[in-house]
């Protein structure tokens, strides 16, 4: 008989640790604690199903690290893989990514962290500043904070939290940054007639590529599609994007004003002058029949280019 009412007990105490257990998943009880007990008895929560005396010859109850324990197994925890340090460019839709899982029934807010001032609290939006907003899909474990338009003065620290006790919080650098282009080798490229022209254009910072990048010749648009004999190449390379132009073969109409236009900065320009090259041996001729002749044009030119630099950059007459 001893060994059936020791049976029964000990059905009695599975049962009642089976309902507490799912008493307490049911309601999601979080609260930010670890379990410190070491004691190897068995602890069960009786808060949720009334006043039961579970003692059992072997067996302690203590319902508060029970209830520890199994906040332990049901505590949010954000995704350590999202990154925290985000770049936007300046006036582009900028987006800061949380992951919480085993959220339960706790929310998820965000919080700038210069002046603690509420964003967003799970969906809804708490600013008066209606450039942000928060995105969350259900039945997803993220929660997003888009900025729309984004500006300088919108880089700082930003702080995705959930309201556990104490309040649990993952923070975000948000840096935004204004890229410049230029055009290398600008402001003026000289090459030769029948050699390779080759145009480059860096944009940074440039965390994202823009959405264009347009290359204009004496203000046209250039259609390398129709037009074979220029190649344009666009990569991204760390926090900059690179556009290059090519022309295997220049031709004097290929002289003039370029302009490298992005979609997300002021465009860089640069002059290009194509020279109608002359043979060696012909130049070596005329140069030599020439000296022979008289003073050398060659050799005279330099001088009258110097002495008009100076006759029109000395002093005005009064």
């Amino acid at each position: 008989m001893s060994g059936h009412s020791s049976w029964s007990c000990g059905r009695r105490a599975l049962l009642f640790a089976i309902i507490a257990i799912a008493s307490l998943a049911s309601e999601f009880v979080v609260v930010g604690q670890q379990a410190t007990s070491t004691n190897p008895t068995l602890t069960l929560g009786v808060d949720d199903v009334g006043d039961v005396d579970m003692s059992v010859e072997g067996v302690d109850v203590d319902p508060a690290s029970w209830s520890d324990y199994l906040n332990t197994l049901f505590d949010p925890v954000f995704d350590p893989s999202v990154t925290s340090n985000v770049s936007a460019v300046e006036g582009q839709t900028a987006h800061l990514v949380c992951r919480v899982n085993n959220l339960g029934t706790k929310t998820v807010s965000w919080i700038r962290h210069r002046d603690t001032h509420i964003l967003t609290v799970g969906s809804f939006t708490y600013t008066s500043d209606h450039r942000f907003s928060a995105l969350h899909r259900e039945g997803t474990n993220e929660w997003t904070l888009q900025i729309r338009h984004p500006t300088v003065s919108d880089t700082g620290l930003y702080e995705c939290q959930v309201s556990t006790k104490p309040i649990r919080a993952y923070l975000i650098s948000l840096a935004v940054v204004v890229p410049r282009a230029r055009i290398l080798h600008a402001p003026e490229l000289y090459t030769d007639e029948g050699g390779a022209l080759n145009l480059t254009c860096i944009v940074s910072p440039s965390p994202s590529p823009p959405e264009y990048i347009f290359w204009y010749h004496r203000g046209e648009v250039i259609n390398y599609e129709s037009d074979r004999s220029v190649k344009v190449n666009v990569r991204q390379e760390e926090d900059q994007t690179v556009s290059t132009l090519l022309v295997a073969r220049a031709t004097l109409g290929h002289s003039g004003r370029y302009h490298c236009a992005p979609s997300n900065t002021d465009r860089a320009s640069i002059l290009v002058h194509v020279f109608k090259a002359e043979e060696p041996a012909a130049m070596q001729t005329s140069c030599s029949t020439l000296m022979q002749q008289g003073p050398s044009p060659c050799l005279l030119l330099p001088a009258v280019v110097l002495l008009r630099h100076l006759l029109s950059s000395g002093p005005q007459a009064t």
